[in-house]
């Protein structure tokens, strides 16, 4: 009983101790490497499957690492402490006692092998219910607008009965595994008592000692019976953990490592020799054979229907993709050499749809969460046409954005969007449609200001409106992914 309360004590302090910050350096070593996931590697991946995992898979993994391995552990020492005991009591009917425990333990392991699979089941149903709901919440204008409150309530219902179901079958499982564990340990339990009874008659034991080895073979089929318990906390953080292992599949980005940019480098800011590129096993080449030379301080646009390849152009240059043939250069470096870090710093990136966080507009703007250089703030949100509506808000700059920026309009979370590349002053802007959320007026103020504020630096514009192409001194027209007219110098 000593040791018994010392193993608790111990597991509990270490649990107490250290579960914290195992679940903390699991978070964050899933947010980091999350973050550094080559971006093709998102593709087909839900982001309600990511929040899922995050929430219920990570948990069960830290679950397993802080208490139940820990308990098991301490449940295996007690174990052993007690046979060692039982032994020092009376040997051969330690041994009896202890010989069908092999035979006990397959049949547990055989019974509790299916349970992992179908606790995997459990939390890829929950993570598919979790994703409909993430879509609820983050698409709420369209489900009203489209009156798909049912539609969508239906298929959470559907969803719940599937993982209710799954759920179901795993407990069932789990319940037979107990009462097999608890029947399993009471058989032997039965024949050492009557065996050490017998002892006792026979005058070969003492009634203290039977006692006192009946009570610890009563402990250890009780542990026994507790190891299929923890078994089964094993089997649960085990399939949370295989759920990890498939979201966190393949290497992170290694954004640092390359040769840096020198951007005051004349000449060409890039160039593209016969790219050629495909998003997954699509046939239909995205970018076919493209090539083209952008000299440092040209303004040009993309234009084409939709799907011709314009914003795939962008995302090359990002990094976020690497092309399957042909070569691009950036200062004359190839793209591949250049450090992922050093590459997206020269850019100031502006997508259609840009992403505000529901932080600070200050934080959205810079970064940062204190004004550490008012004049270039002010020139940024002044160039982008938003400083004397950020002056009109009572909190100014420290103005918080809610979910999804609902609390402006889409002309002004774009405008938002825009100052944050202008505060970044990189050489080369790029630019996927940033302007179409403006109305003409607002768009032609923009583009003016951006038009003096851009003369030392290149800009690459997907665009559609004429204002925008006017913008530009080169145009290069786009049809299924091949540049079939060049406009300009």
């Amino acid at each position: 009983m000593i040791i018994q309360a010392i193993s608790s004590a111990a597991s509990a302090l270490y649990i107490g101790r250290f579960a914290g910050k195992a679940g903390y350096r699991f978070r964050e070593n899933f947010v980091r490497f999350f973050l550094r996931k080559p971006f093709a590697a998102y593709e087909g991946t839900k982001s309600g499957e990511a929040l899922s995992v995050y929430q219920n898979d990570l948990p069960s993994a830290v679950q397993l690492v802080s208490n139940a391995g820990i308990r098991m552990i301490a449940d295996i020492i007690l174990l052993l402490v007690t046979f060692a005991y039982m032994i020092y009591l009376n040997w051969w009917l330690t041994l009896i006692y202890f010989a069908s425990f092999p035979v006990l333990i397959i049949v547990q392991v055989l019974l509790a092998t299916p349970i992992q699979k179908k606790q995997q089941a459990i939390l890829e149903k929950t993570a598919e219910m979790n994703a409909i709901a993430n879509d609820s919440f983050q698409n709420t204008s369209t489900i009203i607008a489209y009156s798909l409150e049912k539609t969508m309530l239906i298929r959470l219902r559907n969803s719940y009965e599937v993982l209710i179901d799954a759920s179901k079958n795993a407990a069932r499982s789990f319940l037979f595994l107990i009462l097999a564990g608890i029947l399993f340990s009471l058989s032997p339990m039965l024949i050492i008592i009557a065996v050490a009874a017998s002892q006792v008659i026979a005058g070969n034991m003492n009634i203290a000692e039977w006692i006192a080895f009946t009570a610890l073979a009563g402990e250890a089929g009780g542990w026994l019976t507790m190891l299929s318990q923890r078994q089964n906390e094993v089997e649960t953080g085990s399939a949370g953990v295989t759920r990890l292992d498939e979201l966190m599949a393949g290497e992170p980005e290694d954004v640092d490592s390359g040769i840096t940019l020198g951007i005051n480098r004349e000449g060409s800011v890039m160039s593209w020799e016969n790219v050629k590129f495909t998003y997954g096993d699509n046939i239909q080449f995205a970018l076919d054979d493209v090539s083209f030379e952008i000299k440092k301080g040209s303004r040009v646009a993309f234009v084409g229907g939709s799907g011709s390849g314009k914003s795939t152009v962008l995302k090359l240059l990002l990094g976020l993709y690497k092309p399957i043939e042909g070569n691009i250069k950036i200062m004359g470096t190839d793209i591949n050499d250049i450090s992922l870090s050093s590459l997206r710093d020269s850019y100031a990136y502006v997508p259609q749809d840009s992403y505000l966080f529901p932080e600070s507009i200050l934080s959205n703007i810079t970064g940062e969460t204190e004004i550490t250089d008012l004049p270039r703030l002010e020139k940024a949100c002044r160039d982008a046409g938003i400083l004397d509506f950020i002056k009109s808000l009572p909190d100014g700059f420290d103005t918080i954005l809610n979910e999804a920026a609902e609390n402006v309009s889409g002309g002004q979370k774009q405008r938002i969007a825009l100052a944050r590349a202008f505060y970044r002053d990189a050489p080369v802007i790029l630019f996927d449609e940033a302007t179409s959320a403006l109305d003409p007026a607002t768009e032609a103020e923009v583009l003016n200001s951006f038009c003096s504020l851009s003369r030392d630096k290149t800009v690459l514009m997907v665009a559609h409106r004429p204002k925008a192409i006017d913008f530009c001194d080169q145009i290069f027209v786009m049809e299924k992914g091949k540049i079939v007219e060049r406009i300009g110098e």
